[in-house]
Formats: C-alpha cells, structure tokens, sequence
C-alpha cells in the first residue's frame, strides 16, 4: 500500500468522525494494516485512538466493531496493541475499551494473530 492510501485512509477517518459516522470511520481505520514506517504508523493509530476516544459506551462500540470483517478486526486489534506499547495514558483508556469489546466479537485468535503479526 502506498503512502499517499494511508494518508487518505486517515483523512477519511477524520471526516468520517467530523460527521459522526464513528462505525465508518472505525472501519476505514481498519481498512489498512498497519505500514512500516513509524510516523506514518503513529499517524494510524492516532486515527484509530481519535474513532475510539469518541466511542464513549460499550454498546456503540460493540454496534461500531459490528460491521467488521476478520481482516479489519485484524488490523484494528494491530492497532490496539501498537497504541498500548507507546505507553501513553491519554491513549490507552479507548485503546482498552476496544480492546475489550473485539476480544468479545473476534475471539483470543484475534490477540495471537495481532502479536505474532510481523
């Protein structure tokens, strides 16, 4: 994928939250796997950070990871982790939430795959 893909990927998450289309927004912030470069990866999960932050309970997020397929549910759980690790507090509260609410939906297979992921 390219970088100008991530970047609009992110720009549409960003409007998508701009119109209060979370559940849309969160999956176009799955859409993508997470790419090798580190800014632009913080880039990507400050996208999904800022879907999560605004999915304050756990029946709009559970609804939001609904429209999921196994890959996005992938990559968002990529996501997750990758947020977690940055150590940052203002992010790991949403990060938690999802994180919670995707295991429910995807299963412990989810979690293995997102850390053996390369």
């Amino acid at each position: 994928m390219s970088e100008s893909e991530v970047r609009q990927c992110i720009e549409s998450v960003s409007m998508n939250v701009g119109s209060m289309r979370y559940a849309e927004a969160l999956r176009e912030a799955a859409r993508l796997a997470p790419v090798e470069g580190e800014a632009l990866k913080l880039e990507q999960v400050k996208a999904v950070v800022l879907v999560a932050s605004h999915l304050k309970t756990e029946k709009t997020i559970t609804e939001s990871l609904s429209g999921l397929n196994p890959d996005e549910e992938d990559n968002l759980m990529k996501f997750v982790y990758i947020g977690l690790s940055m150590k940052d507090a203002a992010m790991s509260l949403p990060l938690f939430k999802i994180h919670e609410a995707l295991t429910k939906k995807a299963g412990l297979g989810c979690i293995v795959r997102a850390v053996c992921a390369k």
